[in-house]
Order: C-alpha cells, then structure tokens, then sequence
C-alpha cells in the first residue's frame, strides 16, 4: 500500500543528504550505489526502516519490509 509519494498532487522533489542519518538506513545505503538520473525499487527491511516502533502516521507497522521506487534526479 502506497504510504507517500512525491508524484501526489502538492508534492515536491524530496532532498536530503546522503549518509549523514536524515533518512532511514536502507536509503542512505541504497542511495549510495546509485547514479544521477537511475531509476530503482529498494526493498528496505525493518532493522534499516523504522524498525520496532514503526511510523504509524504513515500506517507503517512495527519491522515492515517497504519497498520504494525511487529515482536520483540531481547530485550537488
């Protein structure tokens, strides 16, 4: 079940700094593999999500795998 997306209307390109804990684990590691422009789907477990506690505003539950497609649009 889809829980964000920035394609949503009133959504904008999120950013963030790669490797430095401002998002969860699974992106900071996936992140790093990837080029300017790739497309990817990363399957996150819980121990590099949300783990235990989950993110139930999102209807996240606690250890949930999520999967995301993502895709790198600009480095700086």
């Amino acid at each position: 079940k889809k829980f964000w997306s920035t394609k949503d209307p009133g959504q904008k390109v999120f950013t963030f700094k790669v490797g430095v804990g401002q998002v969860i684990r699974g992106w900071d590691e996936g992140f790093l593999s990837m080029q300017l422009g790739e497309e990817a789907v990363l399957t996150v477990t819980g121990d590099y999500a949300y783990g235990e506690q989950g993110f139930p505003a999102w209807g996240i539950t606690p250890n949930a795998t999520l999967k995301f497609a993502v895709q790198i649009l600009s480095i700086n």
